[in-house]
């Protein structure tokens, strides 16, 4: 049984597309999948804050105001993460891929491109 642990997505939307990573080979959690991008909650971070944390250190992206979007329970090779997305609206800056291979929009009805391992716990 893999550790539990928090973790916050963010949507990033751009002319009514959402933004996309592929995941690095080398990472340990889910390589080459597309997913929604985020990251983990440290200790004492409420779920904003790791927002806000993660899209300046991973997509170089500014935003300051965040509607609440959905919980997903997903299970990775590594670990079982209770992920809470989050939509953020009015962002700055333009989005780099620095820590995914690559960063893509897809429309609504691209949306089986996502890799979402979801669980039944």
């Amino acid at each position: 049984m893999h550790p539990t642990v928090n973790t916050v997505a963010f949507i990033l939307i751009k002319d009514n597309k959402v933004l996309v990573e592929r995941r690095r080979h080398d990472k340990p959690t889910d390589p080459d999948k597309v997913v929604i991008p985020g990251g983990h909650i440290e200790p004492g971070e409420i779920h904003i804050q790791a927002c806000k944390r993660e899209l300046k250190e991973e997509r170089d992206i500014d935003c300051n105001e965040f509607t609440f979007y959905a919980k997903m329970l997903c299970e990775t090779e590594t670990e079982l993460q209770m992920n809470h997305w989050y939509i953020c609206h009015n962002w700055t800056g333009t989005p780099n891929p620095t820590e995914a291979e690559e960063i893509f929009y897809i429309n609504r009805d691209e949306i089986n491109r996502l890799d979402l391992p979801t669980t039944d716990r």
